[in-house]
C-alpha cells in the first residue's frame, strides 16, 4: 500500500529559487516555451503562495490557458517546476497553451474552504495579469489529478459567490470563473468517501477514545484526513452531511457549469468506486456539458487507453475555443 500512496505524489516537485527564469528545451512538435517560476499570487498570513508559469515564447496574440492543480491528498505535493511535471503537458504544448501550476495551502492550514479559496485566487491573479503573461483572460481552464482533480472540479463548479472567504486583497472584483475542467481520478463526494473508509477510532485500556493519524498501509484511509480538513466535523447529522456536500463537487451539480471532462481509473486503489462516474451521471441528468472517460484496468494515474487522446483533444478544442487545426 505504501507504493500505492506514493502514486498520488508522482510528478510533483519542490519549488526552488525566487522569480527564476528558465528555458525549456523545445519539442519537435511544440513551440518553444519559457518558464517563470515562483510568482507570488497571494499572501496568506506570513506565507506567500506561488505559481509557476510555462509560456510560449512566440505567439500571434494572447493565448488560452490551462492551470494545473497538483495532487497529494490535500496534505502534500507541490507545484510543478518543469513543464513535463504537469499531467497532460504534451497535449497542452501541442495546442500552444500557456500552462500554470499553482501552490495552495495544505493539511490543517488548508482546511476547507481555504484550499478552494487559494485555487480560485490563483485564477483571479492569472486573469488580472493577462497582459503580463500574454494570455486570454476569457479562456482559462483547469486540470488536475486526485486531490488536484477534486480542486479543479470545485473551481469550475462552485458559483462566483461561493463562501470561501472571497478574493484576496488586490483581487477584488476579478472573476474566478473558468472555461472548463479536465479532472482525473478525483474524489467527488466526501460523505461517500467517508463511508468507504475504515474506522480510525482508538480506545485505550481506560476506555478513553482518540483518533489515529493517516496510515498509508490502510486502503481508502479517508477518516484521518477528512477529520483534519473538516476541522473535526464528520458527516453524522444532516447538517454535517450538508457541509460535506457543500465542499464536494457532487453538491454543485447544475446545468450551467462549464464543460467538464471527468476521468476514472477502472481499478483505482486510492479513490474507490468510480467517483467520477457518479458525478458525471448526475451532471448529465441535469443537462450539463460533461464528458466521461474510464481508463480500462487503470489505477490512480493519468488517463489512457485507445481513444483517450482524441477525447482530451476534443475537450480542449471545445472548452477553450481552439483552432482544431492545432491538433
Amino acid at each position: 500500500m505504501k507504493k500505492l500512496f506514493k502514486i498520488i505524489l508522482i510528478g510533483l516537485s519542490l519549488v526552488a529559487g525566487l522569480n527564476a527564469i528558465a528555458e525549456d528545451p523545445p519539442s519537435p512538435s511544440s513551440p518553444p516555451y519559457r518558464s517563470e517560476l515562483n510568482v507570488v499570487y497571494v499572501k496568506s498570513g506570513d506565507r506567500e503562495l506561488m505559481l509557476n508559469a510555462f509560456l510560449p515564447k512566440t505567439t500571434n496574440g494572447p493565448v488560452p490557458v490551462i492551470v494545473e492543480i497538483h495532487g497529494g491528498w490535500l496534505f502534500g505535493g507541490e507545484a510543478a517546476t518543469k513543464v513535463d511535471g504537469v499531467g497532460g503537458w504534451q497535449f497542452f504544448m501541442r495546442h500552444g497553451l500557456a500552462i500554470f501550476s499553482i501552490q495552495y495551502r495544505l493539511g490543517e492550514a488548508g482546511a476547507f474552504p481555504q484550499n478552494i479559496r487559494d485555487c480560485r485566487n490563483a485564477i483571479r491573479f492569472i486573469r488580472q495579469n493577462a497582459a503580463r503573461f500574454n494570455i486570454d483572460p476569457n479562456r482559462i481552464a483547469v486540470t488536475g489529478g486526485s486531490a488536484g482533480g477534486y480542486l479543479s472540479l470545485m473551481v469550475a463548479m462552485v458559483p462566483e459567490d461561493f463562501p470561501d472567504g472571497g478574493p484576496a486583497n488586490g483581487l477584488e472584483g476579478v472573476s474566478a470563473r473558468v472555461s472548463g475542467s479536465f479532472s482525473y481520478i478525483p474524489p467527488t463526494d466526501f460523505a461517500r468517501f467517508w463511508n468507504q473508509g475504515p474506522d480510525d477510532v482508538v480506545t485505550n485500556q481506560d476506555g478513553k477514545i482518540s483518533f489515529r493519524g493517516p496510515d498509508e498501509k490502510i486502503p481508502y484511509d479517508s477518516h484521518p484526513h477528512l477529520r483534519v480538513l473538516f476541522r473535526g466535523i464528520v458527516p453524522d447529522t444532516s447538517q454535517h452531511k450538508a457541509l460535506y456536500d457543500q465542499m464536494s463537487p457532487i453538491g454543485h451539480v447544475r446545468r450551467d457549469v462549464p464543460p467538464l471532462l471527468i476521468c476514472d481509473g477502472e481499478k483505482d486503489p486510492i479513490v474507490p468506486g468510480l467517483h467520477g462516474k457518479a458525478l458525471y451521471e448526475k451532471l448529465k441528468a441535469a443537462g450539463a456539458d460533461a464528458t466521461y472517460w474510464m481508463t480500462p484496468d487503470g489505477g490512480h494515474g493519468f488517463p489512457g487507453g485507445a481513444g483517450f487522446d482524441k477525447v482530451l483533444d476534443d475537450f480542449l478544442v471545445r472548452s477553450l475555443k481552439l483552432d482544431s487545426a492545432q491538433k
